[in-house]
């Protein structure tokens, strides 16, 4: 009697571990998965494209513009703004970067002009979509770019 108790305790403790083993490996497949190249790979949509679209931006008299953005790889980038019609209205510079690796939030820093945000950015199928913050005081706009 008492050799079965111990190979039943045998038993279940070898059980046991195989759950163990199982759920670590579980464990280690999930978070392996979970740590994607997101951060690479939005960045790599982002520079060497052009994106073009309304961001809420007007002219310093009222006229709607949209705006041209250029994202370079050593995290400076252009943005040209155009009138509705095609003539040219300003040109800035600014230094981009991810708020932080874990979203999709970029921040645009012109340097004197200021700091904007472009939250909750996704890029797919030629489309960047997000919210534009001119400042983070300013009310968000929804914007769509499209990559020319």
């Amino acid at each position: 009697m008492w050799q079965t108790v111990q190979i039943l305790k045998y038993i279940r403790m070898k059980t046991m571990r195989q759950y163990a083993s199982i759920l670590l490996i579980g464990v280690l497949l999930i978070s392996l998965v979970g740590c994607s190249d997101d951060e690479e790979e939005l960045e790599y949509e982002l520079y060497g494209r052009t994106w073009v679209g309304d961001i809420g931006m007007t002219s310093h008299d009222g006229f709607p513009l949209y705006s041209e953005f250029h994202f370079n790889p050593d995290g400076f980038g252009e943005e040209y703004q155009y009138y509705r019609g095609g003539d040219f209205y300003d040109r800035f510079t600014f230094r981009w970067y991810r708020e932080n690796p874990y979203n999709n939030n970029l921040v645009l820093d012109y340097g004197n002009f200021g700091i904007s945000y472009m939250d909750d950015v996704h890029v797919g199928r030629n489309i960047m979509t997000g919210i534009f913050y001119i400042d983070e005081y300013a009310p968000g706009f929804p914007f769509t770019l499209e990559m020319w």
